[in-house]
């Protein structure tokens, strides 16, 4: 088998978060058989060709001069480059480059199919291969059919698909929802996540007094400020606890101001984003991680699966994809619905109940290992690529 990956997101470093799903499967594919070569684009400092063991092989196609080599790795891409004119003036050459890269892929390479991350760029590329192509959806592609243009050249390039998957049930229904004529089948499939690495939490150490944790972008669909107003509302009421916030974001400035309005601004800790090596030990020494998003941007929030995974508890909105990695009382917790004050409550239980912590974050710890561990993680998408390769190709 012959697999031709095609990816905007791939990891850049060792240990880099930017599509370590997407590495993740590859590696796992390869090692049940399968030869893999991974087409992703090239980026400042990054080798443009690399070989582990004989079956897979990654290659990062050139488009530019490297300092300006920026568009892929980053959400702009599906966020239409606006207010950045330079990277707008980009894509198209980003594009071309892309396009001659998985063509000259398919020639040399010859694979038995493809399967692109992202309807767009990379489906959208797999469907002029001429190959049977799988599209697996993360949530940001899922948002861009909301807007009939996009809508359009989004059921253009799906129903061409063999198959299409997403991560959760909700970015499967909404797909549906979206685009209700679509005949291609959707399948629901999980991302790996490194339990090993991420295991190495367990033994950190608590933080006292307890930790809420929130990492991530800060932005305002991740529900931040929402956040804070619970804290706010939890110190008020004499719970002791410190809050966390590691992330970057155009919401920063605000979500300061908001803290110091609401006089908690001395008891957070703020950090920027922080490398995937160091989230182990992060969510350990946190008693509750928690992901407060808003509306429908949250595609599955796998920050959760990868704290449970390291020992924290974990509490979430009942919003996108959260209610299928947080089951409400299995699980974790969620507020019962989007007020500060619903938040507030489920973070008072899970800090001031002990034994409800432990049961539940023991049980989410072993369900996410049953589902997001690379071994479990890769078998639909071996079983897709048995179903609808091509073992014709010339």
């Amino acid at each position: 088998m012959r697999v031709l990956v095609v990816t905007h997101n791939y990891p850049r470093f060792e240990r880099d978060p930017a599509g370590a799903f997407v590495a993740s499967l590859a590696r796992e594919a390869s090692r049940r058989g399968a030869k893999v070569l991974v087409l992703a684009p090239h980026a400042p400092g990054t080798a443009e060709h690399e070989q582990s063991g004989e079956s897979l092989e990654l290659r990062r196609f050139r488009y530019l001069p490297e300092r300006w080599e920026t568009v892929g790795y980053r959400g702009d891409l599906h966020r239409l480059s606006l207010g950045k004119p330079l990277l707008a003036l980009a894509l198209p050459v980003f594009m071309a480059a892309f396009a001659r890269a998985v063509s000259a892929a398919v020639r040399e390479f010859r694979p038995d199919i493809v399967h692109a991350h992202w309807w767009l760029p990379g489906g959208l590329l797999a469907m002029r291969t001429g190959r049977p192509f799988i599209v697996t959806s993360h949530g940001s592609d899922v948002r861009l059919l909301e807007r009939p243009l996009f809508r359009r050249l989004g059921r253009f390039v799906l129903s061409r698909a063999s198959a299409a998957t997403t991560v959760s049930r909700f970015l499967a229904d909404d797909i549906r929802r979206l685009l209700p004529e679509l005949r291609t089948p959707i399948h629901v499939t999980r991302m790996p996540v490194d339990a090993e690495l991420f295991a190495a939490g367990q033994s950190e150490p608590k933080a006292m007094p307890p930790r809420i944790l929130y990492a991530g972008n800060l932005v305002e669909s991740k529900g931040v400020a929402l956040l804070i107003d619970a804290f706010a509302i939890l110190r008020r009421g004499g719970v002791e606890c410190a809050l966390r916030i590691v992330g970057d974001g155009p919401d920063a400035a605000r979500l300061h101001t908001l803290a110091r309005e609401l006089g908690v601004h001395a008891e957070i800790s703020w950090s920027p984003l922080v490398p995937q090596s160091a989230m182990p030990a992060e969510y350990g020494a946190s008693t509750v991680t928690v992901l407060p998003s808003r509306g429908r941007a949250e595609g599955l929030g796998l920050s959760l699966v990868e704290a449970l995974l390291a020992g924290a508890a974990i509490v979430g909105t009942p919003v996108g994809g959260i209610p299928e990695v947080i089951i409400h009382e299995q699980t974790g917790l969620l507020s019962t619905d989007e007020r500060p004050e619903s938040l507030a409550a489920a973070l008072q239980r899970m800090l001031t109940e002990p034994e409800l912590r432990a049961r539940l974050t023991a049980a989410g710890r072993e369900r996410v290992r049953s589902q997001f561990s690379p071994a479990s993680a890769v078998e639909p998408f071996l079983s897709l690529y048995e179903q609808f390769a091509d073992r014709g190709a010339p």
